[in-house]
């Protein structure tokens, strides 16, 4: 009998153990996931699989450590686990990153089921109805688009993403004017590298170079990698008539990328425009050889 008794104390010890150990392996794992160390949280999350294989919330984050390393089937797949082991009450964040794992892989289709069933789970799901209304764009349904990206605003007036969205659709149309209300407005809420530099682009098109000039600006100050923005920076400059400026932006292009050929092939036109033809054959060679075929049409006055 006390046999008995100690063996039944010894298992039980062992299985409080493993639970222990169990939890202790998830927050270890939720730890390096914070820290953005996706590659040690799902070596951590491996094993705590092995160890219990109906845990959904290793599957959820497991998927999304996937999913911030590119590996948009991986996530799907532990997504897709994760949503099976808690089909009774399925977080709608679940569908959601799913839906969005299969945006980054051009299933549009596939992402759009996803988000429509967070929408079903959160009507108000505002980050839903903008991806899926990114997702209809890249299907050219632009009326579910426009639809879904004024819900989102309705909805969540403080949601950054959905009045980027539609100020690309007015850039595009193109009505300059309600382009870039929605880019400020986009600003306002969440700053972007990205949002000041398309802004930035529709002040050029509208001649309104210092405008310009200063979004560019706030596109490098924000992201000093940014070798579109050194060379539209540089473009506005040029046709604003500060030519040596402009060479700077393209210089810096040139330097951030050696093979960003663009860079080259503006820099020649600037180069030309101050006298310095030789400089500029130069550059429109170089962006010849590295396939920039518009240089064609500026070589006819270079030494052949």
């Amino acid at each position: 009998m006390i046999m008995r008794i100690l063996t039944t104390l010894v298992i039980a010890g062992l299985m409080f153990s493993c639970a222990q150990s169990s939890k202790e392996l998830y927050e270890a794992a939720s730890l390096r996931f914070d820290k953005e160390d996706f590659k040690g949280a799902i070596s951590l999350l491996d094993s705590l699989i092995a160890m219990d294989a109906n845990n959904s919330d290793a599957y959820y984050t497991r998927g999304s450590s996937k999913f911030n390393l590119d590996d948009y089937e991986g996530a799907i797949a532990d997504y897709s686990k994760a949503i099976e082991l808690t089909q009774n009450n399925v977080d709608a964040e679940l569908y959601y990153f799913r839906g969005d794992a299969y945006r980054q892989l051009n299933q549009y289709e596939k992402a759009i089921q996803n988000f429509t069933l967070a929408i079903t789970t959160i009507p108000d799901y505002g980050e839903a109805l903008n991806l899926r209304a990114e997702a209809w764009m890249s299907l050219g349904n632009i009326d579910s688009a426009i639809l879904d990206y004024s819900r989102a605003i309705e909805m969540k007036p403080a949601l950054a993403g959905p009045y980027y969205g539609m100020a690309n659709y007015y850039s595009n149309l193109p009505d300059y004017g309600q382009a870039i209300t929605y880019y400020s407005k986009a600003i306002e809420l969440d700053a972007q590298a990205s949002y000041y530099f398309n802004r930035g682009l529709v002040f050029y098109l509208e001649s309104d170079f210092e405008n310009a000039i200063s979004d560019f600006t706030h596109t490098i100050e924000m992201d000093d990698q940014f070798i579109e923005a050194y060379v539209m920076r540089g473009n506005v400059k040029d046709e604003a008539g500060f030519g040596a400026e402009a060479l700077l932006d393209f210089d810096e292009a040139i330097r951030i990328d050696p093979e960003y050929a663009s860079a080259y092939f503006n820099r020649g036109i600037t180069r030309k425009s101050q006298g310095d033809l030789e400089g500029a054959c130069e550059d429109f060679n170089k962006a010849l050889s590295m396939g920039y075929v518009e240089a064609i049409a500026k070589t006819g006055d270079c030494p052949s």
